[in-house]
């Protein structure tokens, strides 16, 4: 397995209940190994098309987050058009979806990360009300959903 995985343990840079977990392509599927008795799975997706800097800023504000839990991020290769299926229809959308047209008509498939957050179901709520804040979309997903999930 090839996952690489991030965790300070440089207290000079203050402690965080968040690990983040890259994984890369050709790795097995993390989703089979969870406890979902014990467990909840939420996609994030960030639609504010925030400035570098602005990402830094949100990435600080989620190394604050009370409670232990962890954010994966996976690789994958989609249809260009399948990354509009949960955008918001706002006033960007109509410009994103010709970019995205122009780019399916290029290129059928094209590669990207999804993010999930894991945590202990009793701490789900309050990191939700957190990454909502920030301006994440925040969708929870099934064990039967994560299953087609390939790292290709």
């Amino acid at each position: 397995m090839n996952t690489i995985s991030s965790h300070s343990d440089d207290h000079t840079l203050g402690e965080t209940n968040l690990k983040v977990k890259s994984f890369v392509k050709g790795d097995p599927s993390p989703f089979p190994d969870i406890d979902y008795s014990t467990t909840c799975v939420y996609e994030l997706t960030d639609f504010t098309f925030r400035t570098p800097l602005e990402k830094m800023d949100v990435f600080n504000q989620l190394l604050e987050i009370p409670n232990p839990c962890e954010i994966w991020i996976l690789p994958v290769t989609e249809e260009a058009t399948s990354l509009l299926e949960d955008m918001p229809k706002d006033e960007t959308y109509e410009k994103t979806a010709a970019l995205f047209s122009m780019l399916s008509s290029v290129k059928e498939k094209i590669e990207a990360d999804r993010t999930f957050l894991i945590a202990h179901k009793d701490y789900c709520s309050g990191i939700i009300r957190t990454l909502e804040k920030l301006g994440f979309t925040v969708t929870e997903k099934k064990q039967e959903e994560l299953k087609s999930i390939s790292l290709t």
